[in-house]
């Protein structure tokens, strides 16, 4: 049976069709901007099993690639390598913890649900091509347009939910999403992809619309991390060893600017000042191990205040906040370690791609959980099995990426 499917392909198909229906999740909480309906950002006025969908995707592209070794026999040894260490130092100390404690098995797959786009990256690793994200680059020029005319829209029509502006206008529009800053986040995806996986023609359509849709966000993340996008885009390769230097200046002159950038004067006290504290909090607090694996997750927060479990969650709305709450001091403190020593190996192999798209998503985590935010969660898992595994083992790569864009 295996024989007659191209395993492969149904994976990547899978891949193309769930980013297409990205609207599905949130177009309704969205539009509730304009015609009302909201009671608080809590509020879910998506079904469930509208928004589930994208999750049993999630396993479906696991089990497909689970069929796919057993077909062949044979298991990357990086995938295997990742396994290991997932299974070993998280899920096991994780599962032992909620065993002895008898904490609520929902709260222990929501943790599962939070690690998501790691396990999936790990099954993806060698199935992912510079096709497909060429193909990923022209369904995100169209969700990208799409999403631009529904934040025109609210701009004009959209009551005061995010406050107005100074023309009377709504102040803060997420198009086809709910939180600004996710659509901030999808934004500078969207950006990520035109300069490395999108047809050149497209590209330029969207040039200007791109920073336009970013301030009607007035994600303060969005906007820094657009800022920090387009200089080290612009920087030479020779320059990059430079980068701490550069990153350093960046932010000092962010600083004092973002409040102003973003029109929200109190950004940096109400916003990260408040998740700093949140994260003092959580170190004061964290536990060695994954002790509390589930708890540091949006999820458990809906299922606290759903049904009244697990009394000791709270909001985090950051990632790393999220990591030492999920996974222990320990994890988090190797999570850590493993982003600098990244960080620095890339700005020495000046590979300017990787070192992006490590900084775009260190700069998410400091605002969301982008491992629960669709669909950068998904981009994050293909992206990153595309890098962890090398280019020339990727058969169906083309030697001419420029070959794809001209199409």
């Amino acid at each position: 049976m295996f024989n007659k499917i191209n395993l492969v392909n149904l994976i990547q198909k899978s891949i193309l069709f769930i980013l297409i229906l990205t609207p599905i999740f949130s177009i309704q909480a969205s539009l509730s901007l304009i015609i009302g309906g909201i009671i608080n950002n809590s509020t879910a006025l998506t079904s469930p099993y509208i928004k589930g969908i994208k999750d049993l995707f999630f396993i479906f592209i696991i089990f497909v690639s689970f069929l796919l070794i057993i077909k062949n026999f044979f298991i990357n040894r990086v995938t295997l390598t990742f396994l290991f260490v997932i299974i070993i130092c998280i899920l096991i100390p994780a599962y032992y913890y909620h065993r002895v404690d008898h904490t609520n098995i929902l709260i222990f797959l929501s943790g599962i649900k939070w690690l998501m786009p790691f396990i999936l990256a790990v099954f993806l690793i060698g199935h992912i091509n510079e096709k497909l994200l060429y193909k990923m680059g022209t369904i995100l020029f169209y969700l990208f347009i799409f999403n631009f005319f529904i934040q025109i829209v609210q701009l004009f029509f959209a009551g005061g939910w995010f406050g107005f502006n100074a023309l009377g206008l709504s102040a803060r529009n997420p198009g086809i999403f709910f939180i600004p800053s996710t659509a901030g986040v999808f934004t500078i995806l969207v950006l990520f992809f035109s300069k490395f996986y999108m047809d050149k023609k497209l590209e330029k359509k969207i040039f200007f619309l791109i920073p336009i849709s970013i301030f009607l966000t007035e994600s303060g993340t969005a906007i820094g991390a657009y800022i920090i996008f387009i200089a080290i885009y612009k920087l030479k390769k020779s320059f990059l060893p430079l980068m701490p230097i550069v990153l350093t200046f960046l932010a000092i002159a962010l600083v004092f600017s973002l409040g102003t950038l973003s029109d929200r004067p109190g950004l940096l006290k109400e916003s990260f000042g408040t998740r700093l504290i949140i994260f003092s909090e959580v170190l004061n607090k964290g536990t060695y191990f994954a002790k509390n694996f589930g708890y540091g997750t949006n999820t458990a927060l809906l299922i606290k205040n759903r049904y009244g479990l697990a009394s000791k969650i709270n909001i985090l709305d950051s990632w790393f906040s999220a990591v030492v709450v999920n996974l222990g001091l320990i994890n988090g403190f190797v999570i850590a370690i493993l982003l600098i020593l990244f960080f620095i190996a890339l700005t020495i192999l000046k590979d300017k791609e990787k070192l992006i798209f490590l900084i775009m998503y260190s700069l998410f985590s400091v605002t969301t959980i982008f491992t629960e935010s669709y669909p950068a969660n998904l981009i994050f898992a293909v992206l990153l099995a595309y890098y962890i595994k090398p280019k020339k083992d990727n058969p169906e790569t083309p030697n001419n990426p420029q070959q794809i864009s001209n199409k």
